[in-house]
């Protein structure tokens, strides 16, 4: 494309009047969207990172375990093995709470402020 040609191109768009307009409040619209998504992402992050912790703590504490009285992980771990449906309602109930708790929530009290 020529230069005369691209110039002629952007004389006529800026001439005339754009086919569209935009709503009085289109900037606080995509502000909200872009502040929302971002601490979407935050409170995730926040999650899985306190999930790790959490998981690093419980193995930490197991090796420690393991160590000083292998009997007691041998029992507890024979514990969790025939109880196993109680043990995993009672991972999967603290699991959700802690999702809830620092994701969901910020969720929804975010969701409906009004800025």
């Amino acid at each position: 494309m020529r230069k005369d040609e691209l110039t002629e191109i952007l004389d006529r768009s800026l001439r005339g009047e754009p086919d569209f307009r935009l709503p009085a409040d289109f900037a606080q619209k995509v502000t909200i969207s872009v502040v929302r998504r971002e601490r979407w992402r935050t409170d995730l992050h926040d999650y899985f990172f306190l999930t790790a912790i959490l998981v690093g703590l419980i193995a930490a504490a197991s090796g420690t375990y393991y160590l000083v009285d292998k009997e007691l992980l041998v029992r507890a771990l024979s514990f969790c093995e025939t109880n196993w449906v109680p043990v995993a309602f009672l991972f999967f109930t603290l699991n959700f709470v802690l999702f809830a708790d620092k994701v969901l929530l910020g969720l929804l009290f975010n969701r409906w402020k009004v800025n």
